[in-house]
């Protein structure tokens, strides 16, 4: 099979970009073709191991005259009105030379919506969930006119006539359905994967008073509110060391929050690793006493598949696919969201409850192994891409 995966960005490696990255290497592995359609990153990957089955294609961006559209930007969708266009122009012809069989497309970066009406293959478009638009549907500025009002009916348009729709958890799908009023589509639930030929636990024994966070360092992900608990945490263990891992964000106009963090709490408690690549995020997974994960919302929960699959203990909100994956005080800990001294609480008790810990990640790797690993859903996938393929050519 011949498999394009259309994505925004593809430069960073984390989130929706990991997840392409994975599932490439493992079509690849299986014989499959990959090409990898995107804004950005052509050449940043390395994938020479895979004779020549992954490519990546890098997209030209076009329709900017003289940067008038960009002034539009405020009221107008500018800039997923010129990526949409430009898809529509490259891909066709990118399809008919690599004999592409269909293609996925990510939700949030709504990157099929200007070729779905052309299409010469299937297209799949996988809800891979953005945090925040939770938060926008609920503060009633999903729809807000114009702009907002105007990305809202694209999302819909490119959910409602894609040929395959598949979502990385219940909840998000769930929340899909109610906000994009599409409660009669179909979505297919086929959780995150997780490779554990590389995300595995080692022998070697864990730090005792480690505690790491792995995602963007902003609110979304729950930033502020752990913040708010490290004091607290700090006051009961002061040895207590936090890492952080991934990109840094502004906390203020001064200064971001790992500067923050490290101004408030001491250098000695915390330390930023900024962004790390898969094999050093896993020595963190593999080493720390607990991976937190206190996002707002998250549809899928890539870090704490990724640190159980390693042995990791993870303490996680009770929102969205964590809540779906993690059984509390079984194959995690949950607990509020944005609720500070829930977290503080739930941090201390896992660094003094050594037994429990083992215990709990012990059963976590379990889970992980009999619902999310990668060879599992990978077949999942690959018969819902043939069904997919099979149903749009008979429609001809």
């Amino acid at each position: 099979m011949n498999i394009g995966y259309l994505i925004h960005s593809f430069s960073a490696r984390a989130g929706t970009e990991s997840y392409v990255y994975h599932m490439s290497m493992a079509m690849a592995e299986l014989g499959h073709n990959v090409h990898i359609i995107s804004l950005t990153g052509k050449g940043r990957w390395d994938f020479e191991a895979f004779d020549n089955r992954i490519s990546v294609h890098q997209v030209e961006l076009q329709y900017d005259v003289f940067g008038y559209f960009r002034k539009l930007e405020p009221v107008f969708p500018v800039s997923v009105w010129r990526y949409g266009r430009s898809i529509r122009r490259i891909l066709p012809t990118l399809v008919k030379d690599c004999a592409i069989d269909i293609i996925e497309a990510t939700d949030w970066g709504m990157d099929a919506w200007a070729y779905l009406p052309i299409r010469q293959v299937p297209v799949c478009v996988r809800l891979h969930g953005y945090p925040g638009f939770k938060g926008e549907f609920e503060s009633k500025l999903l729809k807000k006119w114009p702009r907002n009002y105007i990305s809202w009916h694209i999302q819909r348009k490119h959910i409602l006539n894609a040929d395959l729709v598949t979502g990385v958890s219940e909840a998000y799908a769930d929340f899909v359905r109610q906000a994009w009023e599409i409660k009669e589509k179909e979505i297919q639930i086929i959780p995150i994967a997780v490779d554990l030929n590389i995300f595995r636990p080692t022998e070697a024994s864990r730090d005792d008073r480690s505690i790491l966070f792995a995602g963007r360092l902003e609110k979304l992900k729950g930033i502020e509110t752990l913040a708010q608990a490290i004091p607290m945490v700090l006051k009961q263990s002061p040895r207590t060391r936090f890492y952080f891992a991934g990109v840094d964000r502004p906390y203020s106009t001064q200064k971001t929050w790992s500067e923050h963090l490290i101004e408030s709490c001491g250098r000695e408690n915390i330390v930023y690793l900024g962004s790390l690549s898969t094999k050093e995020l896993i020595r963190y997974y593999q080493h720390s006493t607990i991976c937190v994960v206190p996002s707002l919302y998250e549809p899928g929960a890539t870090v704490a598949f990724e640190a159980m699959a390693c042995g990791c203990p993870v303490l996680a909100s009770r929102v969205g696919g964590l809540a779906e994956i993690i059984k509390d005080r079984q194959t995690g800990l949950l607990t509020p969201p944005d609720d500070a001294a829930a977290l503080a609480d739930g941090l201390i008790e896992l660094l003094r409850k050594k037994h429990w810990r083992q215990e709990l990640s012990q059963k976590a790797l379990e889970s992980v192994r009999q619902k999310f690993d990668l060879n599992r859903l990978l077949q999942r996938t690959l018969v819902a891409y043939s069904k997919a393929i099979e149903t749009f050519r008979n429609s001809d």
